[in-house]
């Protein structure tokens, strides 16, 4: 193989110097190929939670009334901030992932340090420029919602509150798309924002139930390994169930169940399909548990916002 010493059953008999010949061991992880290291820069964006978030991004965007171009800005601002993010996580726990995580793209050598840094500031930079081009407001929620993702990977990652700035960012979507739409929020925010918080905890703790176990193995602290697994779980289902609870009872009262029951509906099963994943033992199983609820969230809350526009609280 390229790059490894020569063995001594295969040395030249010639009586050339051996320093022509010579080639310096290899000391790290061996050279990538372009398709191998185009599919590490996706994997280090994290493209299944970025992509959502844009999706929902541009989904509230439309319900908020704002045209297609609005919402496709938005969502193109989002996904960049969220690529940022990503990377920016990868670089944090690179330590820790060569230990208990050694297949992902910067341990395993797809992408080098500089690239990921490199990757982080453009994403960045793309985020905030199409943020600010749907207006300054955006702008603002947009500095915030990154600064929020950044102090989560590099400072409360690992932690005890993990899940606050998690959590945050979840809520801070639809004001961001909001914002960026409307320019201002309606009084129904009030009650939209604790329940996107809500969201966001509900899905704090099915990310890190599908980590537990690189977590404990990296010494690290998450809601799951405080609380335990079966606790955690329990955590995640209550968060569920009132989450849903509150968007279909709320429908029924104002009396427009016909406008959100596919999505609502459809977000129930996903949830609990999610759940139901999540509470697997297997590793991939549990990650993409987390996923299927995040789909279920996403469609049972584009499917609320739209039953509170029908009903004229938006």
């Amino acid at each position: 193989m390229p790059g490894t010493a020569l063995s001594t059953t295969s040395l030249p008999t010639s009586t050339r110097s051996s320093t022509s010949d010579a080639r310096p061991l290899q000391t790290g992880p061996p050279p990538r190929s372009a398709i191998a290291r185009l599919i590490g820069l996706v994997r280090l964006v994290h493209p299944f939670p970025s992509a959502l978030d844009a999706v929902a991004v541009g989904a509230i965007a439309l319900i908020a009334g704002s045209d297609v171009a609005v919402a496709a800005r938005l969502a193109l601002g989002m996904l960049g901030l969220q690529f940022a993010i990503g990377a920016a996580n990868d670089l944090a726990d690179a330590p820790r992932d060569r230990l208990s995580r050694p297949d992902k793209p910067l341990p395993a050598g797809m992408v080098t340090p500089r690239q990921a840094q490199a990757v982080l500031l453009i994403a960045g930079a793309i985020g905030l420029s199409a943020a600010a081009w749907a207006g300054w407001a955006a702008l603002v929620v947009g500095i915030l919602g990154l600064a929020d993702g950044l102090l989560y990977d590099f400072r409360l990652k690992g932690t005890a509150i993990s899940w606050l700035p998690f959590a945050i960012g979840v809520a801070l979507l639809p004001v961001y798309a909001w914002l960026g739409s409307a320019g201002g929020l309606p009084a129904a925010f009030w009650g939209i924002v604790p329940m996107a918080l809500l969201a966001g905890w509900v899905l704090a703790v099915a990310n890190a139930l599908a980590d537990i176990e690189h977590d404990r193995q990296a010494g690290a602290d998450s809601v799951a390994t405080i609380l335990g697994r079966d606790r955690a779980l329990a955590a995640d289902a209550v968060g569920l169930i009132a989450l849903q609870l509150v968007v279909v009872a709320s429908s029924v009262l104002a009396g427009h169940v016909a406008t959100a029951l596919p999505a609502e509906l459809a977000g129930v099963v996903f949830g609990w399909i999610g759940l139901r994943l999540t509470a697997s033992p297997n590793e991939q199983a549990a990650r993409l548990g987390w996923e299927v609820q995040a789909v279920g969230i996403v469609a049972i809350g584009a499917g609320w916002l739209a039953m509170l526009g029908a009903a004229g609280l938006l």
